[in-house]
């Protein structure tokens, strides 16, 4: 009943999206977090597209506000075990 409703409706299709990426970047944490200390990583698609030390320039760079598809941002924290 529900598995064709995200064909149908952009923005649930987006959420599913964004929720893939999250989840890519959850599961690539180990890797990922080795190569962006204390930084922000984006992800679309489930790859890695950018980083940056901040959040504004990132966003600027990724041009988000003209944007029109899910990127999943996360900050890594070099202290986080």
């Amino acid at each position: 009943m529900y598995s064709d409703i995200s064909t149908k409706d952009p923005d649930i299709a987006k959420f599913e999206r964004l929720k893939d990426n999250f989840n890519w970047f959850y599961s690539n944490y180990d890797r990922i977090k080795k190569d962006f200390h204390n930084q922000y990583v984006a992800v679309k698609d489930r790859k890695h597209i950018d980083n940056d030390i901040d959040l504004e320039t990132l966003i600027k760079r990724l041009d988000l506000k003209n944007y029109d598809d899910s990127i999943a941002i996360e900050f890594i924290n070099s202290k986080s075990q």
